[in-house]
């Protein structure tokens, strides 16, 4: 024993103090990596080079992952995904993770899903308006499926104009989603761990996203839910405004034991509900100050972070804040990589302007909306000739009241102040009705110039 010191302090005296650091280092991290490895604690990389970083996810906490295209959001998201040891769902927008039993939309089940929560759900993927959801409601009454809601509102009967408007409005809305055979299998998602949605149009993968969401709320029984592209789901809101319905499932499933990892670019994009996060994971992008001071970073910390290279982030965990080089997820690479940025910038593309279609397919649709703009036209007019005439009847009216007022006994009775309110109330319903006709003749005038060339009546009349 006593050699075994002595050449131990012989090996310790011939140490640099630089050797002596790094050796005393790995030591340390060795010894935290036997303490705080579990199957609830995961290793995304390392802090300094050496000192391992965990994620701990022993209890019900989020997570939130920022950053740009490139810059490694998705490979971290996916080592944490890949290495949580619970049951666990994946929303997949661009088929990157694939990691388990996978499913397509189509083959998903939503039996245990009520018609007023699907509702919701198509309500909040599509931004229906107000009378579009009453009337959605109204049709989906008694229906399974998206396909008999379809099939009813195509029989919904319209009274007005307003009611056929909404109806054609609302069937534009619904008819591309009618295509992509969702929810017409008999898994469940117990029976799955990511959901693939690649290949589907937008407004369909945030109708699935919207439905996962309400299905894992009312049945949570998976213990990781990861959502890719959450700006989707959790759009962006004024403080003054109620919260989403999303953002309420996200809030409160952490009571029952799920956890949430979600993916987006930037933090203006979602709501700022992911303040309440327990791990905010910054990968390179650009800050604004607002966001910066929101997540008590400095100036200079906010420059770092637009500078950081792919695969380091910087990971905030109740106000300390730690600089990690991630490590590579398995599966990982750069060709990924690129067929996400082409997946992106697809979706960015067809998110700005709507899909070409052929002049045979669009003129129908213009055919239909220039009769009802004419309808609609039509009706407004005729309102406000009528009240044009009523106001001419109750003026006359007045008249004829203060001329019978003038040789009355009671004329007392009768201030010179009503009648003068009398003589404002009237002529405040001429101002509006003439800021209507106005607005209406200016609407007949932008019709009259789109029009002008004649080369669209041409097109519409064969088409007839």
């Amino acid at each position: 024993m006593m050699i075994s010191l002595t050449s131990l302090r012989t090996v310790l005296d011939h140490l640099n103090p630089f050797s002596l650091t790094l050796l005393l280092a790995l030591v340390l991290a060795l010894a935290l990596h036997l303490r705080f490895s579990s199957k609830e604690k995961i290793l995304i990389g390392r802090v300094w080079r050496f000192f391992p970083f965990y994620v701990d996810l022993r209890e019900a906490k989020h997570i939130v992952i920022f950053g740009i295209t490139g810059s490694g959001k998705t490979n971290t998201a996916k080592l944490i995904a890949s290495s949580f040891k619970g049951s666990k769902l994946i929303i997949d927008w661009n088929g990157e993770y694939l990691i388990g039993r996978v499913a397509k939309p189509s083959e998903l089940s939503i039996s245990h899903l009520t018609m007023l929560d699907f509702c919701e759900a198509l309500s909040a993927s599509l931004q229906l308006t107000a009378p579009q959801y009453a009337m959605l409601l109204e049709v989906a009454k008694d229906s399974s499926n998206l396909g008999e809601i379809m099939e009813k509102l195509r029989k919904y009967p319209a009274e007005s104009d307003t009611r056929r408007e909404i109806k054609n409005a609302l069937l534009r809305r619904l008819e591309p989603l009618s295509y992509s055979n969702l929810f017409s299998g008999s898994l469940t998602l117990d029976d799955v761990d990511t959901i693939d949605l690649s290949g589907l149009t937008f407004d369909a993968k945030r109708l699935v996203a919207n439905a996962i969401l309400r299905l894992i709320y009312n049945n949570p029984t998976k213990q990781l839910l990861v959502i890719e592209e959450a700006q989707n789901v959790l759009l962006p809101r004024r403080l003054d405004q109620p919260p989403t319905s999303c953002e309420i499932i996200i809030d409160e499933v952490r009571k029952h034991g799920v956890r949430v990892l979600a993916v987006a670019q930037i933090p203006s994009l979602v709501s700022t509900t992911y303040r309440n996060a327990e791990y905010i994971i910054l990968h390179r992008l650009s800050l604004t100050a607002e966001e910066a001071k929101s997540m008590s970073l400095s100036e200079e910390e906010r420059l770092k972070i637009a500078r950081l290279p792919n695969g380091s982030c910087l990971v905030i965990r109740r106000g300390q804040k730690f600089t990690v080089r991630v490590f590579k997820a398995k599966g990982s690479s750069t060709r990924a990589v690129s067929e996400r940025m082409q997946a992106e910038a697809r979706e960015r593309e067809s998110q700005r302007r709507p899909e070409p279609k052929s002049e045979a397919a669009l003129l129908p649709y213009i055919i239909e909306d220039i009769r009802e703009i004419n309808e609609w036209r039509k009706d407004v007019a005729d309102n406000v000739s009528k009240l044009t005439r009523e106001v001419d009847e109750l003026k006359q009216a007045l008249r004829n009241l203060i001329g019978k007022l003038s040789f009355s006994d009671d004329v007392e009775a009768v201030t010179p102040s009503t009648i003068k309110a009398l003589h404002d109330r009237i002529e405040s319903i001429e101002y509006s009705l003439n800021f209507v006709k106005e607005r209406v003749s200016e609407i007949e005038e932008a019709l009259h110039r789109s029009l002008k060339g004649g080369e669209l009546r041409r097109r519409c009349s064969k088409v007839s």
